[in-house]
């Protein structure tokens, strides 16, 4: 693989996980794009919360968790982005440590968590796609090490 193709693939990386981010971003009145966030991932794609005992979830069973939560009325608005990362490439599998802020709203000052999600990827045809994430959240006793910063 030459440079100017990992440069391409770390592009499209970026931009997925850019979308993965918006995907489950949205403001008051508003409701995530479940839809697409489904398209980010493979069939087989797995979300694990692994804040205490992990919770494993496929892409549909994470969507139904949101949605119940939002029709519920206990989720009203949702905001998580990136703030640093790291990505390394071999062949066509990925995997990405991607520091975030989240927020339940997006204009909150200061985040209701920071912590990492583990990204791995998969490229199928010419297309890279999630086949799981995992997030953990910082906690005492458990800081995010200044190289994930």
């Amino acid at each position: 693989m030459d440079l100017e193709e990992v440069g391409q693939d770390l592009i499209e990386i970026n931009e997925l996980t850019n979308s993965l981010y918006s995907c489950i971003s949205f403001r008051r009145g508003e409701h995530p794009d479940v839809e697409r966030l489904k398209s980010l991932f493979i069939k087989e794609g797995v979300l694990i919360n692994n804040n205490d005992d992990p919770l494993i979830f496929t892409i549909d069973q994470f969507v139904d968790a949101i949605d119940y939560q939002i029709s519920a009325g206990s989720l009203k608005s949702f905001s998580e982005r990136e703030v640093a990362e790291k990505t390394e490439i071999f062949g066509k599998i990925a995997h990405r440590f991607s520091t975030y802020e989240a927020r339940f709203d997006p204009d909150d000052p200061e985040p209701l968590s920071i912590g990492i999600n583990s990204i791995q990827l998969v490229k199928v045809g010419d297309s890279w796609l999630t086949s799981c994430l995992v997030w953990n959240d910082e906690a005492e006793g458990r800081k995010i090490p200044e190289k994930y910063i």
